[in-house]
């Protein structure tokens, strides 16, 4: 936690090192949009807040499993003002917006990450609206893989239920004759990945870096004796 105080103090410095060279500021109006539920950035935003810094909060629902709502409930139970948008809303919402702070499940070897599944379009937006994207994680999430990997599986479908309740749309699921498939198809992929070019700066514990760094700071950590795991033969 130390070194992340310390990249918050790195991170703010660039807050104000860009508004001396831009000769604007908005700091007292601030707003920060994040996406998903990260401890990591739930941690980050309130030391932020301790060191006096003003901003308000958007935070995007997340739906299907609507994390969104748990992590604005926890900001605001921590003294954030903290207002929750649906994820369609994202796009309407993003010229408001000052700067994007997410946090993800994984970055990879050449910059880009991997996190909840509409991540993407929020990091769009972002691009779109010349709205700064930053990612706050752990070296811990660091990837020595490339995703064009073999080994790389970028999603997962999780349960239909999590959008809809099979009570909803049982009538639905009349099956036709001869083909054995049904009318209605639920698909409820659980990550989305984000390409290095969406990416603004990663604030990790060990200091701040842009996306095109990331493999040199991967290099550092891993060893290639560490990317390749050897399978058991059979027995």
């Amino acid at each position: 936690m130390i070194e992340f105080q310390r990249s918050l103090e790195w991170f703010w410095f660039l807050r104000l090192r860009r508004v001396a060279l831009t000769g604007t500021s908005n700091e007292a109006g601030e707003v920060i949009l994040t996406f998903g539920r990260s401890r990591t950035v739930k941690e980050f935003l309130c030391a932020a807040k301790e060191k006096n810094r003003s901003f308000g909060l958007f935070v995007a629902e997340g739906a299907p499993k609507y994390q969104g709502h748990l992590l604005a409930k926890e900001l605001a139970a921590r003294g954030l003002q903290t207002t929750v948008i649906t994820d369609s809303a994202v796009f309407a919402m993003i010229s408001r917006v000052n700067m994007v702070i997410v946090g993800v499940h994984a970055v990879m070897a050449n910059g880009g990450v991997i996190g909840p599944v509409g991540l993407n379009m929020v990091a769009l937006a972002a691009r779109k609206h010349a709205v700064p994207f930053v990612v706050v994680t752990g070296t811990h999430k660091l990837c020595p893989l490339y995703p064009n990997n073999p080994e790389v599986s970028l999603n997962e479908m999780r349960s239909p239920s999590e959008v809809l309740l099979f009570e909803e749309f049982s009538d639905c699921m009349d099956y036709r004759i001869g083909t054995g498939a049904p009318q209605l198809h639920v698909v409820n992929p659980a990550f989305d990945y984000v390409p290095p070019e969406l990416v603004s700066l990663f604030i990790t514990d060990i200091g701040g870096y842009y996306p095109s760094y990331m493999y040199r700071l991967i290099a550092d950590y891993y060893s290639s004796d560490d990317v390749v795991i050897q399978q058991k033969p059979a027995s």
